[in-house]
């Protein structure tokens, strides 16, 4: 039988390495670009040594003045592998504004030319809103959380 790894302790260099990219890409787009090492070392789990090894032997990573960004491999390994599992809430996003609208459209027509009603007009607003958080704000909230809880758990 496999082994079922269920601790967070049990987590592959690898994740590590894809939670580390994930935030800096997020620090960097959110928090004003300030990646400060004994943070992302909190945060992530790493140990002292091991997130020094990560940041400077892995090439994902480089150091400017204005601090910690990503490298043009760490970009493409971020674009190619791990914002791709978040496009899925863009696309329902925008279904959501769509049928929001649609909602909306509907509730007028009810009201000025006295046809059917499917849905009034405050769950077409309340439609329409979520879409829009879920389109823009999904990823901010994510690194909120992640800042707030000092934890990368999903």
């Amino acid at each position: 039988m496999a082994k079922r790894k269920s601790d967070s302790k049990d987590l592959l260099k690898g994740d590590k390495l894809r939670d580390l990219i994930l935030l800096v890409h997020l620090n960097n787009k959110y928090g004003k670009g300030r990646n400060d090492t004994p943070e992302l070392k909190e945060i992530l789990g790493y140990s002292t040594g091991g997130i020094y090894n990560a940041l400077n032997e892995s090439g994902f990573f480089e150091r400017r003045t204005d601090g910690l960004h990503l490298t043009n491999k760490g970009e493409d390994y971020l674009r190619g592998r791990i914002l791709p599992q978040y496009d899925i809430f863009k696309t329902m996003g925008l279904t959501f504004v769509f049928l929001g609208f649609v909602f909306y459209l509907q509730w007028f027509q009810w009201t000025y030319k006295q046809t059917n009603l499917v849905f009034p007009w405050y769950s077409a607003l309340s439609i329409i809103a979520l879409g829009i958080f879920m389109r823009f704000f999904i990823l901010r909230t994510k690194y909120f959380l992640v800042k707030r809880r000092k934890k990368m758990d999903y």
